[in-house]
């Protein structure tokens, strides 16, 4: 257990009632899923990577965007995933649908912008149209067919569709008709995330980067904090990401972090640095105020004596629970870690929601169409603004490729503090050396620890699914890894 527990379970938690997000703490027990090491050739063998997407990826269920941004009749857009295109578009019966962005005339891609406004899909090259439902609406020149002398098929030659749903305002789709719904997918946790009100929040930020390396490096660069002290040593000044609550909720997963608060890996922990009052301190936590430096003063005071950085969460809690009835943020149906912790959950197989109580960010980790060694990184990031407030305009999405060099601090400055940006580029900077690493004759498998159990879980449902032990169908419990509470 880590120090920053024993300190919350000490305290007065206002937390008595029921939540729609049971806390961490007191931290749950995980079975116990062995010691196998990790072979390396599934970061690089082609053959893997095709049993993954006949088996994991045109299977299960994948995130897209905010359903809104669809917001007329004609609206759509357009998302890539591995080898194949999708198109989504609400319909002129308001209805949003998905279909393989392909032409049923020669293949081409049908749409080859991002997104758009249309009353007719008519493909760029020799003019076949569809109507926003996906039925075929004109076949140029029919008469050189004459495989229509009897009449054009059009209940044959529609766009071929995809399976989509909406999620707290989130839009997802399945390649796989047959798969389960999308709420029993997302299973019991995917209930603890409405909480957030997602279907309120404005998406900020939306970018992408190209990383060479395998998409499952990336996944498992963000879903253990076993390397926050080496690999981000600011964030240990401003939060705990070592020795972590996780828990293993059927094929996802979730863990907290500790937001603001200090690391037990540093001597000092009680100073107020330049850092800790700059993360600490903001307006997010203290809320607006005619007079900043009051509020901070007052923040790190307490009946005149000092309060020691590490226990600002524990203000802040107190805080954000004696203004819940004032504030547009959700902090009556949150529980205490919920308040000022970041929750951290993972959707098997692509999409992480890392979030906190006034907003958050969305990972998603696509496979390349045909390179096991290259990926796409998506990056959302997303806030409930204050009633009245303009959004602020969102950067345009761009994709950032690896070999042309990536600034992140500039990608990002719109929406980050340069240290967070410097956290993502951080993280890519050991993609291409993982990459290359796993396929050293000399690397005999990874070898996982406590903190990475997330990662051992992870690769252990892609192989259930691989062999057909688990499937959308035959999904494991939602407490299937864990031990029962005592």
């Amino acid at each position: 257990m880590a120090d920053i527990e024993e300190a919350f379970l000490n305290r007065d938690r206002k937390d008595k009632t029921a939540f729609k997000a049971p806390p961490f703490i007191p931290r749950r027990v995980l079975k116990d899923l062995g010691t196998e090491k990790l072979k390396g050739d599934r970061y690089f063998s082609r053959e893997f990577m095709q049993q993954e997407w006949e088996k994991v990826w045109k299977k299960t269920w994948h995130f897209v965007m905010k359903a809104s941004e669809l917001d007329q009749a004609g609206a759509f857009y357009t998302h890539e995933l591995g080898k194949e295109s999708f198109l989504f578009v609400r319909g002129s019966d308001d209805e949003i649908r998905g279909f393989y962005n392909v032409c049923r005339h020669r293949g081409n891609r049908l749409c080859q912008v991002e997104e758009g406004v249309v009353d007719t899909f008519t493909c760029p090259y020799h003019g076949w149209k569809w109507n926003d439902d996906g039925s075929l609406k004109q076949v140029a020149d029919p008469h050189f067919f004459k495989q229509f002398d009897e009449g054009i098929p059009e209940d044959e030659l529609g766009l071929v569709p995809i399976k989509v749903d909406v999620w707290e305002g989130w839009l997802w789709f399945n390649m796989d008709s047959e798969s389960c719904p999308l709420r029993e997918y997302l299973g019991p946790i995917g209930e603890h995330l409405e909480t957030y009100h997602f279907e309120d929040c404005t998406v900020l930020e939306y970018q992408t980067f190209e990383w060479n390396a395998n998409w499952k490096h990336a996944w498992d660069a963000f879903n253990e904090s076993y390397h926050f002290a080496e690999l981000h040593p600011n964030m240990v000044n401003i939060g705990e990401g070592h020795d972590v609550p996780i828990e293993l909720c059927g094929i996802h997963s979730r863990m907290l972090n500790f937001n603001r608060t200090v690391s037990e890996v540093l001597e000092d922990r009680s100073s107020w640095t330049e850092l800790r009052r700059r993360f600490m301190l903001s307006e997010a936590a203290l809320g607006p105020s005619p007079d900043p430096d009051a509020a901070q003063k007052s923040a790190i005071e307490s009946e005149g004596k000092p309060i020691d950085a590490k226990d600002m969460h524990l203000y802040e809690m107190d805080h954000r629970r004696s203004i819940e009835g004032e504030s547009h943020l959700p902090f009556a149906e949150m529980n205490d870690e919920q308040l000022v912790h970041q929750y951290h959950y993972s959707f098997f197989p692509g999409v992480t929601f890392t979030q906190s109580a006034d907003g958050g960010a969305i990972f998603r980790y696509r496979p390349h169409p045909s390179d096991p060694g290259r990926c796409f990184y998506d990056l959302l990031i997303f806030a409930n603004l204050p009633p009245g407030m303009e959004a602020p305009e969102r950067p345009e999405h761009q994709l950032h490729r690896y070999d042309d060099g990536i600034d992140y601090v500039k990608v990002l400055e719109n929406s980050f503090d340069p240290a967070y940006s410097k956290v993502v580029g951080e993280d890519a900077s050991n993609m291409p050396t993982l990459q290359a690493g796993c396929q050293s004759d000399s690397f005999q498998g990874g070898i996982l620890g406590d903190q990475e159990v997330r990662l051992r879980h992870f690769h252990q449902i892609i192989d259930g699914f691989i062999d057909g032990s688990i499937s959308t169908c035959n999904l494991p419990s939602q407490d299937a890894y864990m031990e029962p509470e005592s």
